[in-house]
């Protein structure tokens, strides 16, 4: 696959970067400097697929960067009974919303945004129904210490591709849209926009 049009990717998460490397892709990192607080701040009237396009969209646009450059942005966040939640900063907070999703049903709502030139040209949204198991307080305990703080990273508190699979029943079949970058779409994007050949 050559790319006709450097790829940029706007985003510190090593689960997309990781995703990418492994469709073999070659990209830079420019991780955004967008106010996430203050935009989820204004927007908190916007259901959460629509607020998650809006943070990507924020993440794509950001300036100072070569013209011709593809600019993928994403952005997600869990989606509990309508309400977009977010992280979590202490174990003892992780702990509490992995228990509060125990034998529940949520979503993971992100969205992909492909920009260039300050313009979006493509833009994805997704929603993931997870359910999960009626696990165990001495389950939820053993993870938490197999785990430990590095699931702060996850909207969730667990990790899908890693040991945190194991709480859950069934998962929606885009296992890279759940993980936030739906792989096939961004891959078709990029082949229409001039990122990768046909």
């Amino acid at each position: 696959m050559s790319q006709y049009f450097p790829l940029v990717l706007a985003s510190s998460s090593s689960i997309r970067q990781k995703i990418l490397r492994s469709a073999g892709l070659k990209f830079t990192i420019c991780v955004p400097a967008v106010d996430e607080t203050a935009i989820k701040t204004e927007n908190r009237h916007l259901s959460p697929s629509a607020l998650v396009e809006v943070l990507a969209t924020a993440k794509a646009l950001r300036p100072n960067l070569p013209n011709d450059a593809l600019v993928l942005a994403g952005d997600q966040v869990l989606e509990l009974d309508e309400v977009a939640l977010d992280k979590v900063k202490t174990m003892e907070e992780a702990r509490d919303r992995l228990w509060s999703l125990r034998g529940r049903e949520h979503f993971l709502t992100g969205s992909t945004v492909l920009a260039q030139a300050g313009k979006v040209l493509w833009a994805h949204n997704h929603r993931s129904k997870l359910q999960m198991l009626k696990f165990s307080e001495q389950t939820l305990d053993e993870l938490l210490r197999q785990t430990g703080k590095k699931i702060l990273a996850s909207v969730g508190c667990y990790e899908l591709e890693a040991e945190g699979i194991r709480l859950f029943e069934t998962i929606d079949h885009d296992y890279t849209a759940m993980l936030g970058l739906p792989i096939l779409p961004v891959l078709a994007a990029l082949r229409e926009f001039g990122g990768l050949k046909r």
